[in-house]
């Protein structure tokens, strides 16, 4: 990892004082904001990182994030950069410690310390929660104590950005004490997960120790997959059992049995106090800290002003200049160097090249009791004065000014004096006196933006803009940019975001110059697309888009706009051997209309049925044209073989047909003169212009065997045969026949008389 030197400047304005700590993705600096004069920390990425553009872009967009949380349990982001040589976040000044330096200092918390603490984390972390962010690497080194015992979470976003990064390859990103299961796994990481981390801080103020061990950071990563999380009670005395549960559930293995974020697991935190009665208690910031220890670095005071107010009884009171603490990297779980992500820290230069870990700095050898017990009122411990106490310069004398050259040589060199002021006044003015730099408000709220433009001196402008980083009705940015120099009194624009935009409502009357406009209004851009017909929208509307109308996009993204072509051309349906009916809805269901009925023979189809359409079946029309409606009319030849000839006319001409030929044969029938053949054949199709049927009529009938029969039925009999009788006349219904002549089964002309003899 390459180490700025002191004294170096990033991008113009952060004067590098001395570095603080180093881990496996960056290394914290005191430096000296030179532009508005305060002490700031400076947390620059190893160059690993900086290389790499999928690191840069995703570093970019979490820093804007971690810059737009703003809470007191939060460390401050003021400024970032991922464009130039070095990627670096400037933050607030810590001037205490971190909590891992505490807990190395003091050992296990009792609870109340504890429960002071995790309310704080579990503050700065419900913030970043509700605003949508995950932590991903919550642990001691990320808990700042200012020395107002102010306890600060930091380093939000950076584990996401180094995950993104091909440097960082299929390796787990994290700290192995405190990954959630999760995390090893690399599955559904969330709220949950740092809900996880945070439980293991909490025991590990309680006992002093994480709850797992191992051979390495893999065997301990992995351990916390079959193992569940001891209760603290079990590695330490006087730990109530709430707090054991409180340790229980947000350290399950299943997130869905954890805390589900940690405002949930804050309000547990607080009702378990509220049982307890635990009093409030301030935290205190190490005393042998990174922090303090890289005060050694600064041999002179800086002439600028420091972050730090100052302190009562006049310009000569000493200003702290105390550097920040620093929370450690993140660790990654491959086939490195277990120890590679550890956060080292710098000793002062006169102390030796060695380095501490601070993962595993022993704690200092002290009693049980070292931390006090709580008392009534909250603790206020004593302010941290600075090293380096404020100084003044030597004022330096000039001998005076005789008279002796006169009152004119007075008045001359008055005039002269007062003249050279108004020109230096006038130059100044007229140079850079006039001009103010617009102020950074990337992130606040618009009332907030508005009033530090005022304060800076110019005349705010709110405007709305398209932004796919920074929230709704939050601040992008001015216009002119921030820290640009301009004329006091000029129009500054406050940039409000809109969000990402989104695809505008097609316009009613779908006219492409407005849509146009639309898309233009909301950084889109217009992407010819392919024309579509369309039954509702005319012919050069916009049709449709991609992505649809309401769909977020990104700000400068494009849609694909697609014109209609009008309606769509339609096919006629084939309607042939439908009935009329059916034929005629499925032609209006097609967007026709039916604008008449024609008639033809078909031999194939029966009378009344769809035969074919006018246009034809297959042709392309547009929705709505007539098409003409063809159906068959075509006789049916009905069956009339093995009636009469007399019957089988009478049925002919009821299906509005007519006999044709009509052929007599030797051929026996059933009954006299019957049909018994016909052509066209029954149930063919006949053409209404030819509608002759021809006959075939037999001359002869058969006698029917009348022996032992009725007298009735035997009169029935013989009269179907078209046959007369005697013998029958005169007898009683029941006689029965025991003669008859000619006999049964013998062919004969029709009209023949057979003799009957009957008995009874």
């Amino acid at each position: 990892m390459t180490q700025l030197d002191v004294g170096q400047v990033l991008e113009g304005r952060y004067r590098i004082d001395t570095p603080i700590a180093r881990g496996g993705m960056s290394t914290v600096y005191r430096c000296v904001d030179l532009r508005l004069g305060r002490s700031v920390a400076a947390k620059v990425m190893d160059e690993r990182f900086s290389g790499d553009p999928v690191f840069r872009n995703r570093f970019r967009r979490e820093a804007r994030s971690m810059a737009m949380l703003s809470d007191p349990c939060l460390v401050n982001v003021y400024d970032t950069s991922a464009d130039g040589g070095h990627v670096f976040l400037i933050m607030e000044l810590i001037t205490g410690g971190t909590l891992r330096e505490l807990l190395a200092e003091r050992g296990p918390m009792p609870p109340h310390a504890a429960t002071s603490v995790m309310r704080s984390v579990l503050t700065g972390l419900s913030v970043a929660h509700t605003a949508g962010m995950v932590h991903r690497d919550i642990k001691p080194d990320n808990i700042l104590i200012n020395s107002d015992g102010q306890v600060k979470l930091a380093d939000f976003g950076l584990v996401r950005a180094a995950a993104a990064s091909p440097a960082t390859g299929d390796t787990i990103i994290g700290t192995a004490s405190y990954l959630s299961p999760e995390q090893v796994e690399n599955t559904g990481i969330g709220p949950a997960s740092d809900v996880y981390s945070a439980g293991v801080v909490l025991f590990e103020l309680l006992t002093g120790r994480t709850p797992f061990t191992g051979e390495n950071d893999t065997t301990r990563a992995y351990a916390r997959l079959t193992e569940d999380v001891p209760p603290p009670s079990a590695w330490i005395n006087g730990v109530p059992n709430l707090f054991d549960e409180l340790v229980a559930t947000a350290t399950a293995r299943e997130p869905a049995d954890r805390f589900a974020d940690a405002g949930e697991f804050l309000e547990a935190l607080e009702d378990v106090a509220t049982e307890l009665r635990l009093a409030a208690f301030r935290v205190p910031a190490p005393t042998n800290s990174a922090a303090h220890r890289a005060t050694g670095f600064i041999d002179t005071p800086t002439d600028m002003f420091t972050s730090a107010i100052e302190k009562p009884g006049g310009p000569d009171a000493s200003v702290p200049t105390t550097p920040p603490g620093a929370g450690t990297d993140t660790t990654q779980l491959g086939d490195g160097d277990p120890a590679a992500g550890e956060t080292r820290v710098l000793q002062a230069v006169d102390g030796g090249t060695g380095t501490d870990d601070t993962a595993l700095l022993p704690p200092q050898e002290a009693p049980a009791q070292v931390w006090p017990t709580p008392p009534t009122e909250p603790e206020h411990e004593a302010a941290h004065h600075d090293p380096h106490p404020g100084y003044r310069a030597e004022p330096h004398f000039r001998p005076p000014v005789t008279s002796g050259s006169g009152l004119g040589l007075i008045i001359w060199l008055t005039v002269v004096a007062v003249v050279t002021v108004a020109i230096a006044v006038g130059a100044w003015w007229y140079g850079s006196g006039r001009y103010g730099e617009v102020p950074q408000v990337l992130g606040m709220d618009p009332a907030t933006a508005t009033a530090t433009v005022t304060e800076a001196g110019f005349e705010p402008v709110s405007r709305s803009v398209y932004d796919d980083d920074v929230p709704f009705d939050r601040v992008v940015g001015t216009d002119p940019p921030g820290s640009r120099r301009v004329p006091r009194g000029e129009p500054v624009s406050v940039l409000v975001s809109l969000g990402s935009p989104t695809v505008p409502a097609l316009p009613t009357d779908r006219d492409p110059g407005r849509f146009r406009a639309a898309l233009s209004q909301r950084t889109l851009d217009w992407v010819d697309g392919d024309s579509v017909y369309s039954d509702d929208v005319p012919a050069g509307g916009v049709a449709r888009t991609d992505p649809p109308s309401g769909k977020t996009v990104q700000v400068g993204g494009s849609v694909t706009v697609h014109l209609s072509k009008g309606p769509a051309p339609v096919e006629v349906p084939k309607v042939s051997g439908m009935s009329g009916d059916e034929a005629r809805t499925a032609l209006e269901r097609a967007g026709f209309t039916v604008s008449g009925t024609d008639e033809r023979f078909d031999p194939e189809v029966d009378a009344g049925d769809a035969v074919a359409t006018t246009p034809a079946a297959g042709t392309t029309l547009a929705r709505g044209s007539d098409v003409t409606l063809i159906v068959s009319n075509a006789l049916t030849v009905p069956d009339v073989v093995g009636l009469s000839e007399y019957d089988a006319l009478n049925e002919l001409s009821d299906a509005g047909l007519a006999a044709g030929e009509i052929t007599r044969t030797d051929l026996v029938g059933a009954t006299a003169h019957a049909v018994m053949d016909v052509s066209p054949k029954p149930g063919d199709r006949v053409d209404p212009a030819n509608p002759e049927v021809n006959l075939l009529v037999a001359e002869k009938v058969n006698v029917p065997f009348l022996i032992g029969k009725r007298a009735d039925e035997a009169r029935r009999l013989l009269a179907d045969a078209g046959l007369t009788h005697t013998g029958l006349d005169g007898t009683s219904d029941g006689a029965r026949v025991v003669t008859q002549s000619p006999a049964g089964n013998r062919d004969i002309d029709p009209g023949t008389t057979v003799k009957v003899r009957t008995v009874g």
